[in-house]
């Protein structure tokens, strides 16, 4: 309840985590499911995204069971207005952020994430000078970009 605009994504152990939009105060929400959705956890807040309530972007990166390191990507205005639109990382399915590279710090909204074949990521997002919704950005950019070259995808 109090939720909308959720984005999901599968964890590398199966689990489904599922990111919303609150309807009040300024932190994303969370839930997981162990069950393909049948059946969900307590919604817990995410003190680590701080949001305007706009929609956000969620994106598996990399999901490797006994592999390199698993990767999850969100996006979103970063602040509690929308603007500081920003992309972020984690390693330990979502539950902290610890890289964040920021897109565009002027007004932004909406935006959808995509993970190459190349493994690289794609962003779409609203962008503008004075408003949000002034046009549309598209950025391509890797993972040594977004953690200043603190990570790399062994290939």
């Amino acid at each position: 309840p109090g939720t909308n605009e959720c984005q999901v994504a599968e964890l590398a152990d199966g689990t489904v985590v599922i990111n919303m939009r609150a309807m009040a105060g300024n932190r994303r929400w969370s839930a997981r499911s162990r069950d393909g959705g049948e059946t969900w956890s307590d919604v817990r807040e995410e003190a680590d995204l701080v949001e305007p309530r706009c929609q956000g972007s969620l994106a598996t990166l990399t999901a490797t069971p006994g592999g390199d390191r698993n990767r999850l990507l969100f996006a979103n205005p970063a602040s509690v207005k929308r603007d500081h639109f920003t992309v972020k990382l984690s390693y330990d399915e979502g539950r902290t952020w610890p890289e964040a590279r920021e897109l565009h710090a002027g007004p932004a909204a909406y935006s959808s994430l995509a993970v190459l074949p190349d493994g690289t990521i794609a962003c779409l997002y609203d962008r503008g000078e004075k408003r949000p919704y002034e046009g549309i950005a598209f950025a391509r950019f890797n993972v040594e970009w977004l953690t200043a070259g603190r990570d790399s995808l062994r290939r």
